[in-house]
């Protein structure tokens, strides 16, 4: 890690932009593809509209402004503002959990706050005028929602001295649990989503549930935040044991 660290440190911030542009895109193309994949080995169809212009041109807006957040982080950690150790085994694992659960935290209060009446109709309405959801859905959003939560990304890592490879860790999963719940279709075996594990870590059933009704489950990671608070959705339980994979479309 620290030949890397310092090889990142002498970059200049042109090729910095350029590297992220190349990592985000890259990024976004594997979510899609291999979300796109794993939906049609589903035994169910998927009743995803055709893709519109718009929601590509989102998309296209949200990568560039990722990429866009991960220069920024770069400028901070070059000027020691944010901090990353080279933490290997257990200590990574600690980062990666810990890191995780805070920033679940963080976005449920964030997602709720969006789903305030005013916030809502300005901002978040954008994301919800694709309620069948598709991988590509992931990434249909407002330009203050990314601004937004990348803002919150780095407000978090600015005040944790976190190891560098359960950052990479984090951004991996962040990927993959925005891509699976973004499916429209629930690829997870019912023997596994319902056994105790899956009561607390969000299934992609979890966050479809949420654009088939947007006052239920705000969390991302983890059910608790809404279990604590109320917000789950009471028939959620019930879907996560369904013996069948379900597809999940928006409720008139």
């Amino acid at each position: 890690m620290s030949g890397l660290s310092q090889w990142a440190r002498e970059l200049d911030p042109l090729t910095v932009t350029a590297l992220s542009l190349a990592f985000n895109f890259a990024l976004t193309g594997a979510c899609v593809m291999a979300g796109g994949r794993l939906a049609r080995r589903s035994t169910l169809p998927t009743l995803s509209p055709p893709v519109t212009r718009l929601e590509v041109a989102l998309a296209v807006m949200t990568t560039v402004l990722n990429a866009g957040v991960a220069v920024a982080g770069w400028w901070l950690w070059r000027h020691g503002i944010l901090r990353l150790e080279g933490f290997t085994g257990l200590g990574v694992l600690v980062d990666l959990v810990g890191f995780t659960l805070v920033m679940d935290a963080a976005m449920y209060a964030g997602h709720a706050a969006a789903h305030h009446r005013t916030v809502y109709a300005l901002v978040h309405r954008l994301h919800h005028r694709f309620d069948d959801p598709r991988p590509l859905t992931l990434f249909a959003l407002h330009p203050l929602e990314v601004l937004g939560f990348g803002g919150m990304w780095l407000a978090v890592l600015s005040l944790w001295t976190i190891s560098g490879w359960a950052l990479a860790g984090y951004v991996v999963l962040n990927a993959a649990f925005g891509t699976l719940g973004h499916l429209g279709v629930e690829p997870l075996p019912a023997r596994l989503r319902g056994g105790r594990l899956f009561r607390w870590v969000a299934t992609p059933s979890f966050h479809a549930g949420h654009h088939a009704d947007g006052r239920v489950n705000l969390g991302f990671y983890t059910t608790i935040w809404d279990r604590l608070f109320g917000t789950i959705d009471p028939a959620y339980d019930k879907t996560r044991r369904a013996p069948a994979p379900a597809v999940v479309t928006a409720r008139p």
